[in-house]
């Protein structure tokens, strides 16, 4: 079948891109690595605030104990994969601190969604306590529950 129309724009949060790298103890790992085969393959676009290496290599770093080879590489990775990153952005930034105080949230991940919404895109997430306080907010989804329009 064709593409119809654009391809779907995500924004991809960390407990996504992680699971790119990182398969013990993580869910929804073929999700994952699904959505960015079809980046790979031009049925969606990918994108992130490039707060995500950071938040990245601190996973690796501290969660995983990775070295920090393996936690460069991994960035180098992802830069040269061609995720359209996003610099800070004050009016961004203003959204995502309003935000979380609205929800609750911290700003490093309303950021993420506030990213979103200034791109006019969807954020996918994996994380499940960011989704039940942002009450299925329009512009994010679940990754378990995300499918592309060809699937």
């Amino acid at each position: 079948m064709g593409n119809r129309g654009t391809p779907p724009f995500l924004i991809l949060d960390t407990s996504v891109v992680l699971k790119w790298f990182r398969e013990k103890g993580e869910a929804d790992v073929a999700e994952a690595r699904k959505l960015r085969e079809a980046f790979l393959s031009h049925r969606c676009a990918l994108g992130a605030p490039d707060l995500l290496l950071i938040e990245i290599a601190n996973a690796l770093t501290a969660g995983h104990r990775a070295t920090p080879t393996e936690v460069s590489e991994t960035i180098k990775t992802i830069l040269e994969i061609g995720l359209q990153l996003f610099q800070l952005q004050f009016p961004a930034l203003v959204k995502a601190i309003e935000m979380a105080s609205a929800y609750g949230l911290t700003v490093y991940d309303s950021y993420f969604l506030a990213v979103a919404i200034q791109s006019g895109g969807l954020l996918v997430t994996a994380d499940e306590a960011f989704l039940r306080k942002v009450k299925a907010h329009v512009n994010t989804t679940s990754l378990r529950d995300f499918r592309l329009p060809d699937e």
